[in-house]
């Protein structure tokens, strides 16, 4: 039971900013497909209240906790990707998800938040005494990371693959280890991306890169979604068209609207103003966690911080940078913008993790 002295650290302002931020993406959620049908909005509504739920109840318990159980958290997190194997369903050629009847989970959106937990032990039991073992620390805790990694690529979830690897380096550099190291890891796996491209790429994967650096070439094929996202962009101009105004999206010209694009419908209504102000709120929510961890007296609890500040910059940089046509489009949703239960729910069960540490960290 939490005491009188636990609810005075509570943080209002990381919920709130998390809320802002929620209410941009329900109107604009509104704004694209009220025209079609409200069971968008209504069951963005729903998953709203759920994942508040899930904020408060996870913000109660001591974060210490996923510490002692480390060991069989890493073991849901290989049996519930094994099981998107068995019972999940495919779509647009991956096995990324099951349906629950009320609700469709992609268990490797949950994979990213229990590796941040399970590795950040690893390390601090394995390296806390010493921070500078090297490439011998990086290889020896590769391991850790790699089963989860391998098992979601074989989904396969190129997205959610390239998360794991930033959170990894981004968790070792924070543990300590040697910037120079990261930079000849980063630039090794840079230099194998040819033979990745060749061999281990499936081809809708290979044409989303293809049409990264060439979106022109297929332009009412591959190409179709990234030219629309750049037309709303840019019909926006500095001020927006205004609420409901969305035409490339009310007129369907823009797939996935509400979800992958849902910032170039924001855009398109709100400007480039508009988007600096939703951009500087999304720094804002990641500076604030990166705050909680550098001020936790606990190793643990800081890994965990910035391994949650690296989830939602990953998905602002991949979203943000898709949208523009300056990434490949890899299916990454905007956190608290995109629509879709299983990233809202994630998206406040991370805050809820980092609303502990605030609570519990002394």
């Amino acid at each position: 039971m939490i005491n009188i002295k636990k609810i005075k650290k509570v943080s209002l302002r990381l919920p709130l900013n998390a809320l802002c931020i929620l209410s941009l993406s329900l109107m604009s959620i509104y704004s694209t497909t009220s025209n079609r049908t409200m069971s968008f909005f209504y069951r963005e509504l729903i998953f709203t209240g759920v994942g508040l739920v899930v904020y408060f109840f996870v913000s109660l318990i001591d974060y210490r906790n996923y510490q002692k159980y480390a060991k069989l958290i890493y073991v849901f997190n290989v049996l519930m990707l094994i099981s998107v194997f068995i019972f999940g369903s495919t779509r647009l050629g991956a096995q990324r998800w099951i349906d629950l009847g009320f609700i469709v989970i992609q268990p490797s959106e949950f994979s990213k938040i229990l590796i941040i937990l399970t590795f950040s032990e690893y390390l601090v039991r394995n390296y806390s005494t010493n921070k500078n073992d090297g490439f011998k620390k990086m290889i020896k805790s590769s391991i850790h990371i790699i089963p989860i990694f391998l098992l979601v690529a074989k989904q396969p979830d190129l997205g959610t693959s390239l998360s794991l690897v930033f959170i990894y380096f981004i968790i070792l550099f924070i543990s300590g280890l040697n910037w120079r190291i990261i930079s000849i890891s980063l630039g090794t796996i840079i230099s194998s991306i040819p033979i990745a491209f060749l061999f281990l790429l499936k081809p809708y994967q290979k044409q989303r890169i293809l049409t990264f650096l060439d979106p022109e070439a297929d332009l009412l094929g591959s190409g179709w979604n990234v030219t629309q996202s750049k037309i709303a962009i840019g019909s926006g101009g500095l001020f927006g068209k205004g609420f409901f105004n969305s035409t490339q999206s009310k007129l369907r010209f823009l797939p996935e609207a509400h979800t992958d694009f849902i910032g170039s419908v924001f855009l398109e209504e709100k400007g480039l103003i508009g988007g600096g102000i939703l951009l500087l709120l999304f720094l804002w929510l990641i500076f604030q966690i990166t705050q909680i961890g550098d001020k936790s007296k606990d190793e643990y609890g800081k890994l965990i911080c910035y391994g949650i500040a690296s989830v939602f910059l990953f998905h602002v940089i991949v979203n943000v940078g898709m949208i523009m046509g300056i990434m490949p489009v890899t299916g990454k949703p905007l956190l608290f913008m995109s629509y879709g239960g299983s990233s809202l729910i994630l998206s406040f069960l991370m805050l809820g993790i980092v609303q502990s540490v605030k609570v519990y960290k002394d």
